[in-house]
């Protein structure tokens, strides 16, 4: 059998050895992967947004994918999460019918129409029974934002359901607060050209090498050799490749960026332009009294000359230091 298998010339083994050229700028591809067109999409695996073009057989069926070249978050490349986003496709765990509970309490396939009458007669007696308060609905922050509006909208407006939620307000609600709360508008102060162009790059929490592995190859490219410091109680293989890792104690980081400030307006280390343009900054300045080095050096697990060390490092006069977390 493994003689005629070698000597054989034609078959699927045989065919996806023979590449054909794949428009588009693709490449080479073997035939059965050859696109009939392609779209471009965003990758929904983590919020970094980097662009991927999906290749479409003649039905519209996604058979491969590749990262959209010169876009400018990924600039054409993409991590093993991206390479591998058209996998939920084939897994076997994929829901592909609607599933209802049978009274053996096995879940089984029903169609489309049994699936509708079970799921929205369910809801009016719940409604009708016990109110319009009594169901919430839990999305997740990964589907896009049309989605996410015509969720809410027809859960309130055509079910006449009141409560939802997502992720989001354990993720960037809280985050777009408090950036309106500190800058005064709801988006982070830097851009993925920061990677590229800071002298000190301060990841707070974040392994980033591993879970937003494109903006680490942007961190590489960076040619002023930045110092990477990574603030993080665990060795992450980030920790284990940045210049410095800062091993402060579990739930110490909080102390650390007070401390931290405190050195710097202690220092003289500030921007008097922009402080002319913030609300609060004298009662900041009051807050900060109690968070000296040697106040929070216990909380933080770090010496005092570790603290004032980093202080300096972060606030160097002409260097470009961005700050990142997760």
């Amino acid at each position: 059998m493994l003689s005629k298998l070698l000597k054989q010339h034609t078959g699927p083994l045989t065919a996806d050895l023979v590449l054909e050229p794949g428009h588009f700028g693709l490449g080479k591809v073997p035939k059965r992967l050859m696109p009939a067109s392609t779209v471009t999409s965003i990758c929904g695996y983590c919020a970094t947004g980097c662009q991927l073009k999906l290749h479409l057989d003649e039905h519209g069926r996604a058979i491969n994918l590749s990262p959209q070249a010169g876009y400018p978050v990924n600039l054409g490349m993409a991590c093993p999460k991206g390479w591998q986003a058209l996998d939920p496709l084939e897994s076997p765990d994929r829901a592909t019918t609607p599933l209802l509970r049978n009274e053996a309490g096995e879940m089984v396939p029903v169609g489309w129409a049994e699936a509708m009458e079970a799921f929205v007669g369910r809801f009016k007696e719940i409604k009708e029974k016990h109110g319009r308060e009594s169901v919430a609905f839990l999305s997740t922050g990964q589907i896009p934002f049309e989605e996410m509006a015509f969720l809410g909208s027809l859960f309130k407006f055509g079910m006449g359901f009141i409560h939802g939620d997502a992720n989001t307000r354990q993720c960037m609600a809280t985050a777009v607060t408090a950036y309106k709360q500190s800058f005064g508008f709801d988006a982070p102060p830097y851009s993925y050209a920061d990677f590229e162009e800071s002298d000190v790059i301060v990841l707070v929490g974040s392994n980033l090498c591993i879970a937003h592995p494109i903006l680490w190859q942007r961190a590489m490219r960076n040619k002023r050799n930045p110092k990477i410091i990574v603030i993080d109680p665990r060795a992450t293989e980030t920790a284990q490749a940045a210049t410095q890792h800062v091993n402060l104690k579990p739930k110490g980081d909080l102390a650390l960026l007070y401390t931290l400030a405190h050195c710097i307006v202690r220092d003289g280390r500030i921007d008097p332009a922009s402080i002319e343009r913030t609300e609060g900054y004298e009662d900041f300045v009051t807050f900060l009294r109690e968070y000296s080095p040697a106040a929070v050096s216990d909380r933080t697990g770090l010496s005092v000359e570790e603290i004032e060390t980093l202080a300096r490092t972060v606030s160097e006069p002409g260097k470009r230091v961005s700050w990142w977390w997760t």
